[in-house]
């Protein structure tokens, strides 16, 4: 702010009146030359004497000052052009404002009158309350205290520091906070005890402490240790109590920008069990099915789905083949690191769908669902929004009460007449989904640019409209042709060939031209539904036949990849289920256990009246008709293996046979085993 050194010197005219001086302007002029106060000549119209503020009575200069304190030009803003620190607090930052304009003020009455006489003014008048407003209020604000009495004002001593520190830059004049948070000497133990995957509470942590703490340390009030653990960064008091990928759920993240990206760029997938029951495709039962997504990066348009029993390979391999015949081929698809991604199928240079194809796959870090948010969050848009239009709805919102007894309700409909009215069968739950699609891909989407419709309105694009938008903008989909689709979609393996067969998934398939490749290794396509078939190629691709199911061991009739796949997962639930029943049935049968016996005293007796006793018994009542002859036992009936154990025991215990025995033996005797291992010896035993 300029100086005004004209100021600084007054006529007799303007200092009648003012305090400590004579009303009237010859007053005044007398009073100075009495005093022989210091003057020049005045210029301007009018001549005659004008005198300095410095020689004026202490009194008349407070007025003077009052007067120019209270002019419009006192209530200027602190200057802010020197760069003001980011990491002040709003409570810093207010006060080094009020001291700036504090400041500013000073600086403009010392250029009249010399910086201590301003400093002394600004204080004096700050004492009596008579700074303008807008300066007093200021006063509080730049002590950042006010004083336990609350009139706490301002001193010389902080006014010249706050004057030095101004020259520094806005935030020297911050008040000065400590460098760092003093840690209690209970601090340590305390996190030892709240940083753990338990997340213990801080008053379960408090109760603990008292058994952990060194000798001679206090423990904290709860107050003090909510206070400690408030001034905590909130990443580093989680550490512990969450692991390395909870905290990234908390922690910073980058956006990725799609706006760039063409269809077709990219596309990714992931499974999602379905929250709602279904009923099963082979036997009706309420069950979960497992839907497969395959969504495209830039335009966020679904291109492709497919539904399953279970999450696999082959729901990924139809979710991708629906997305390439409906989208094209794409340039990238990025998946997690599930088993139906990350495999030999997938991924195998020779035979594996991205290497035929021309895609290059990429994989997603471990554990991190976070890059592939697009995925994750199409799942609530596509399946879960409808899914909570279904009865049988049995995501976390739905109400638990509702939720069992549709449960309920499912499984009695089940148990009476083997369906239910409330579960979706499997045709109509397969075009409910194309119908999920359809709708999912004519929506808005708020990660689309906006446009305005033909109603005039202002919103996001649809999948569908982002899609061709790119079309009219030039650019094709990589397309399969239709005489290539299905070989290029038909899963391939290397196998070696023996004697014109190749072995595969338990098969055999024969062809006479194999017998030139015997002992070599060949890749041999099927069909993930029929396996009547197989088409057999050399190392280099070149088709050398179309073998045909020959037989194996296992099925008069071939078994395909898909059901031998549903035999598998078949037979994991039943050995699941007889565990359980096997645990069930050791519940009910415990192990017995000797229970604890009171000892009870027998009577004492006497050996020498016990041998008379004997004596006088009569050996000849001790006859052959009175010894009671026990029963032999009879030998306990095993559980036998099979048809040939029970006859060698039948054999062996004939005097125990039954007459159910007899008829058995009847029947057994005229059967083809019975001819082949015991026909000889009866015959030889005759």
């Amino acid at each position: 702010m300029s100086k005004q050194p004209e100021t600084a010197w007054y006529a007799a005219s303007q200092l009648a009146g003012l305090a400590g001086m004579p009303t009237t302007k010859p007053g005044v002029i007398n009073m100075a030359t009495r005093e022989s106060w210091e003057k020049r000549p005045r210029a301007g119209r009018g001549g005659g004497w004008e005198y300095p503020l410095t020689c004026l009575p202490k009194e008349t200069q407070a007025a003077l000052f009052t007067q120019l304190i209270a002019a419009p030009s006192a209530a200027a803003a602190p200057a802010l052009s020197a760069p003001v620190s980011h990491e002040l607090k709003d409570w810093q930052r207010k006060s080094a404002e009020a001291r700036a304009a504090i400041i500013a003020e000073v600086k403009r009455l010392a250029g009249m009158a010399g910086t201590e006489k301003a400093v002394q003014a600004v204080i004096a008048l700050a004492e009596n309350n008579e700074l303008p407003e807008q300066l007093q209020r200021l006063v509080p604000v730049a002590n950042a205290k006010a004083g336990s009495d609350g009139k706490r004002t301002l001193s010389r001593r902080s006014i010249y520091r706050w004057m030095a520190e101004s020259e520094q830059g806005f935030a020297a004049l911050a008040p000065r906070i400590s460098e760092g948070m003093k840690v209690p000497a209970w601090a340590p133990a305390l996190l030892g005890l709240y940083q753990q995957p338990q997340k213990p509470s801080l008053k379960k942590c408090l109760d603990d402490l008292p058994s952990v703490l060194q000798p001679g340390i206090p423990a904290p009030s709860y107050w003090a240790a909510q206070r400690f653990v408030d001034k905590m960064s909130k990443l580093d008091l989680e550490r512990g109590r969450m692991g390395p990928r909870e905290l990234k759920s908390v922690r910073a993240y980058v956006k990725r920008d799609t706006s760039q990206m063409w269809p077709g760029d990219a596309y990714t997938a992931d499974g999602h069990t379905f929250d709602a029951e279904v009923a099963h495709p082979a036997h009706g039962r309420p069950f979960r099915p497992e839907i497969t997504s395959v969504i495209d990066i830039g335009t966020r348009k679904s291109v492709g789905w497919s539904i399953d029993l279970a999450e696999s390979t082959w729901a990924v391999l139809d979710a991708l083949r629906n997305a390439v015949e409906t989208g094209g081929i794409p340039a990238i698809f990025y998946v997690d690191n599930g088993s139906g991604y990350k495999n030999a199928l997938m991924g195998d240079e020779a035979t594996g769908f991205m290497a035929r194809l021309g895609i290059t796959i990429s994989h997603s870090l471990p554990y991190n669902s976070q890059a592939r948010g697009l995925i994750e969050r199409s799942h609530q848009s596509l399946w879960v929004r409808g899914a909570k239009d279904l009865p049988t709805y049995m995501g976390a919102p739905m109400d638990r009460e509702a939720k069992q007894s549709s449960f309920k309700i499912t499984r009695s409909d089940i148990k009476k007449v083997g369906t239910s009215s409330l579960l979706m069968p499997w045709a109509e739950f397969t075009a409910w989904c194309q119908d999920q699609v359809d709708s999912y891909n004519n929506r808005p989407h708020r990660g689309l640019p906006k446009i305005t419709d033909a109603e005039g309105k202002r919103r996001h694009q649809t999948p569908n409209e982002a899609w061709d938008a790119a079309i009219s903008e030039g650019w094709n989909p990589v397309e399969v042709e239709a005489n290539e689709s299905a070989d290029l979609f038909r899963p391939y393996k290397e196998v070696t060939t023996r004697r014109a067969l190749v072995q595969l998934f338990s098969n055999s398939y024969f062809h006479r031209d194999l017998e030139h490749y015997h002992g070599e290794k060949v890749r041999v396509g099927y069909d993930i539904h029929d396996a009547q078939h197989v088409w057999v190629r050399d190392r280099e691709g070149r088709l050398i036949c179309v073998a045909e199911f020959e037989g194996n061991k296992r099925s008069y009739f071939p078994m395909s990849a898909i059901e031998q796949a549903a035999e598998k997962r078949a037979k994991g639930r039943i050995k699941r289920a007889e565990a359980k029943i096997e645990e069930a049935e050791a519940e009910l049968a415990p192990p017995a256990l000797i229970e604890h016996q009171v000892a009870e005293q027998l009577p004492t007796m006497d050996l020498r009246t016990l041998h008379a006793d004997l004596r006088k018994l009569d050996a000849e009542e001790l006859t052959a008709a009175n010894v009671i002859e026990m029963p032999k036992s009879k030998p306990a009936r095993p559980m036998w293996d099979t048809d040939a154990a029970k006859y060698r025991w039948l054999m062996n215990n004939r005097e125990h046979m039954t007459q159910d025995d007899q008829g058995w033996l009847t029947w057994y005797r005229n059967t083809s085993e019975w001819e082949d291992l015991f026909g000889d010896i009866e015959m030889a035993a005759w």
